[in-house]
């Protein structure tokens, strides 16, 4: 069964709360961690962890999008992802 409007809202709002909170950390205290970019050095493991982040944000678009669709045949349903006007 597909989240409720207000479900969805509270999601969101979780992760744009992570999202500015590890903002803060990539401005602040990783940001000299960061600078060497040894993320983009193949076989470290930066890149093996940058990699799993990035692996898992995908998967967790790829179902907040699939359960748009699910709910998108539901007639009383609607959808955050549809423009509005």
């Amino acid at each position: 069964m597909g989240l409720q409007m207000d479900d969805v809202s509270a999601e969101l709002k979780m992760l744009k709360l992570r999202m500015a909170g590890m903002g803060a950390q990539l401005d602040g205290n990783w940001s000299k961690i960061l600078e060497p970019q040894r993320h983009l050095d193949r076989d470290t493991d930066e890149c093996a962890y940058w990699h799993a982040g990035y692996h898992q944000a995908l998967a967790d678009v790829i179902g907040l999008l699939s359960e748009s669709q699910v709910s998108d045949g539901i007639s009383d349903t609607s959808s955050l992802f549809r423009a509005v006007g």
